[in-house]
């Protein structure tokens, strides 16, 4: 007994040592065990997914009122059947031997193509130049266009904008057609003197200013360098030289004469 307490004595810290070693190498291979079990339930769940979702998702139930609402359903679907069939029956057959301007109509092939042989011909544009036109005197130019500009008008004494072109030439001189088109006006316009009016066929207002004893008249189809008389004075610009006043308007708008003679 006495050697058995010194033996414990000598060596008990190295019995406890070994015995606290021992039960922490049993714990930790029963922690690697559950653990490893742990593991391969896992893996198994995730090879076969399918047998934890039938586990898991509970199946639905059945819903009495499904039943019977399509059992309403279906009783319903001869009244609608037969209103189609009602509603068929009231659309308006076709006419065996009707005009052939409806079944043209329903075609796309009616009179929406008949006007092809107009395709050929094409009515000049609007802004087009006239076909030909010429300085109403071979004198030089005056005064040329100022568009916005204001310029000073020696006879009024203000400043104001020019929107013609001034080209000079000896009184009774002969005055002829700028542009080729209709007369709308042959007669006396105030400070204008008389004035010549003649529209192309562009739709260009061509106003002849300062002509005296007109050889033209209003209806009148004249062709470009056609005599329309002779030159006079006009009033509101008798302090130039003598001269013939030359618009031409589109519209409202006054436009460069000097553009549309060549």
């Amino acid at each position: 007994m006495e050697q058995i307490k010194k033996f414990l004595h000598g060596k008990g810290f190295a019995l406890v040592l070994a015995a606290c070693l021992l039960a922490a190498a049993a714990a930790g291979v029963w922690a690697v065990r559950t653990v490893r079990d742990e593991l391969r339930q896992n893996l198994t769940d995730l090879t076969n997914p399918s047998s934890t979702a039938r586990q898991t998702i509970p199946e639905p139930e059945p819903d009495p009122d499904v039943g019977l609402e399509e059992e309403e359903l279906w009783l319903d679907l001869p009244d609608t059947a037969e209103q189609a069939a009602n509603s068929v029956a009231g659309v308006p057959q076709p006419v065996p031997g009707s005009s052939s301007a409806s079944s043209g109509a329903a075609s796309g092939s009616g009179s929406v193509h008949e006007p092809s042989a107009l395709q050929g011909s094409s009515a000049p544009a609007a802004g087009s130049e006239a076909p030909a036109s010429a300085q109403p005197v071979d004198g030089r130019v005056l005064n040329a266009f100022s568009g916005d500009e204001l310029v000073y008008n020696k006879t009024l004494g203000d400043w104001r904008t020019h929107n013609g072109v001034d080209y000079a030439c000896a009184q009774g001189g002969t005055v002829a057609a700028p542009a080729a088109g209709k007369v709308t006006a042959a007669g006396p316009e105030g400070n204008w003197g008389t004035v010549v009016s003649i529209e192309d066929a562009s739709g260009r207002i061509w106003r002849v200013c300062g002509v005296a004893t007109p050889a033209v008249k209003a209806g009148d189809t004249v062709t470009a360098g056609q005599k329309l008389g002779t030159a006079g004075t006009v009033g509101c610009e008798c302090a130039e030289e003598s001269h013939i006043h030359l618009e031409v308007k589109q519209g409202e708008s006054y436009l460069d004469p000097a553009k549309f003679i060549g």
